[in-house]
């Protein structure tokens, strides 16, 4: 049987809460619309709902693996800069670069 890979991200040093609320702001990312988590999932929660996948019921933005790997991939194409990383590993910093809105 094949064994699921475990991802890895990069400490944020703030909550993902916090973070996607910005990247909002400054037109880096959107809700995902029309998303339904798997009611049958082992930690689906119906009491929790995700800001990134619109609202949907079944876990937190803080445990929604889809954002931390948006995160990620603007981390890793330089879209976000992570700096001033402590001795142990924690992020003291993260730079957002907002993106360019057209005049029309």
């Amino acid at each position: 049987m094949r064994q699921k890979s475990r991802d890895s991200f990069t400490p944020i040093g703030e909550s993902y809460a916090s973070l996607f609320q910005r990247l909002v702001q400054w037109g880096m990312i959107t809700p995902l619309l029309g998303f339904t988590l798997n009611r049958y999932l082992r930690n689906f929660d119906p009491n929790i709902r995700c800001a990134y996948h619109f609202d949907a019921q079944g876990h937190s933005i803080e445990d929604c693996r889809d954002l931390k790997r948006e995160i990620e991939k603007m981390i890793q194409d330089g879209s976000i800069t992570v700096q001033n990383i402590d001795s142990e590993g924690v992020l003291v910093m993260l730079i957002c670069k907002p993106v360019a809105k057209s005049s029309g």
